[in-house]
């Protein structure tokens, strides 16, 4: 497979990003924090001048501390971190320093409803979408350093899906159980209903998500953030 085209799209991008962040008079200073090391490559290979980036770490409290220390005008996180969580970090470095843009990546195939309805959130957009060498690095920091929000084209289609879904309270305890592996039965134990209950739950469930079947429905709630397994 030739994938030269990808040397193209990475300058493309690297001149993006260099030029968004001059242009917009935000402190030139990148936070990086990443849930593992090696994820840190496709992202520091999109940036063209490594001494934009004023800290690399893989935890939320030692970003914090250097936020608290000086200021930082880019945030760069994945929605999972080594200790804490891509979304409260955006949130308290947001509380700490207003100016900061916040660009946040779901790194999985199941995206946190957070990432659909956070305000501290100035940009998201996938790991994979990265890694494909999609541009996004480049939109996202032009687009906040514009002082716009950027959600990427995989973060709308999933977006849009799940907004226009009909799902209730009980619609979300059946997922929730259907995660953990329970049978109808042990559905209407942990609800405290009847399993006749449980089942016409659980099929109305399956209609709202469109799905085919039990398994299909839980499918499409871990791939839309809608539950997880614990």
């Amino acid at each position: 497979m030739d994938l030269s085209y990808k040397i193209t799209a990475l300058i493309q991008s690297r001149k993006v990003i260099l030029e968004a962040i001059t242009r917009s008079g935000i402190e030139p200073n990148i936070a990086i924090a990443m849930q593992r090391e090696e994820q840190m490559l496709p992202l520091m290979l999109a940036l063209r001048d490594p001494k934009l980036i004023g800290y690399v770490g893989t935890d939320a409290d030692s970003c914090l501390a250097i936020v608290r220390q000086r200021p930082v005008g880019f945030l760069v996180c994945t929605d999972q971190l080594e200790q804490g969580d891509g979304f409260h970090l955006c949130q308290f470095v947001k509380t700490l320093s207003p100016a900061t843009k916040t660009l946040l990546i779901c790194t999985g195939h199941q995206i946190d409803q957070r990432a659909f309805d956070s305000d501290e959130i100035d940009s998201i957009f996938c790991f994979q979408e990265l890694i494909e060498a999609r541009g996004v690095m480049g939109a996202a920091m032009l687009a906040v350093s514009g002082g716009n929000r950027y959600r990427s084209q995989r973060i709308r289609d999933i977006s849009a899906t799940t907004s226009s879904l009909d799902l209730k309270d009980r619609d979300y305890d059946i997922l929730h159980c259907l995660a953990d592996g329970m049978s109808n039965r042990e559905i209407a134990e942990t609800l405290q209903i009847s399993e006749q209950t449980a089942k016409t739950y659980t099929k109305r469930l399956i209609g709202n998500l469109s799905a085919k079947n039990r398994l299909h429905a839980l499918i499409l709630g871990l791939r839309y953030g809608l539950t997880s397994i614990r």
